[in-house]
């Protein structure tokens, strides 16, 4: 029986891994929050935070503002912003304890924290961090 992804493969994939850390990481404060209930946040757990290397990266996205009508010529009458989406991404094996939604994530480099909305694994070596904004020295 043959396996779908060999271990070799996911050893290959963890050097991967390494290797974009080594090249585009930088040190961030990993913070976590005690879980949430339905209208109330979680608390951060500042005791408990951990400085990691994760990669930062700001995509670009395009965000259709209004209703996004076509003129019959099929030009977009409503106004195009373009903007960026903050995101991290984590080796699998950096954090000791699993990443949740509202834990906080502080750029060591400028100062500004995240919150973390969305996390996707690609089940393999890496972990996407989707996260908003809260500001400069927010705890």
């Amino acid at each position: 029986m043959t396996m779908l992804f060999p271990q070799t493969w996911r050893a290959g994939m963890q050097r991967v891994s390494a290797a974009i850390d080594d090249n585009m990481g930088e040190p961030v404060l990993v913070m976590p929050v005690t879980p949430g209930r339905p209208n109330f946040p979680g608390a951060p757990q500042p005791d408990r935070a951990v400085t990691v290397t994760a990669v930062f990266m700001a995509k670009p996205e395009t965000v259709v503002m209004g209703d996004n009508k076509v003129h019959a010529r099929g030009h977009s009458l409503s106004p195009l912003i373009t903007t960026s989406v903050p995101i991290f991404t984590f080796d699998r094996k950096t954090l000791p304890w699993p990443l949740l939604q509202g834990c906080r994530i502080t750029l060591i480099r400028t100062g500004e924290a995240f919150e973390v909305t969305d996390i996707k694994s690609d089940s393999v070596a890496r972990i996407e961090v989707k996260v908003v904004r809260l500001g400069r020295g927010v705890e």
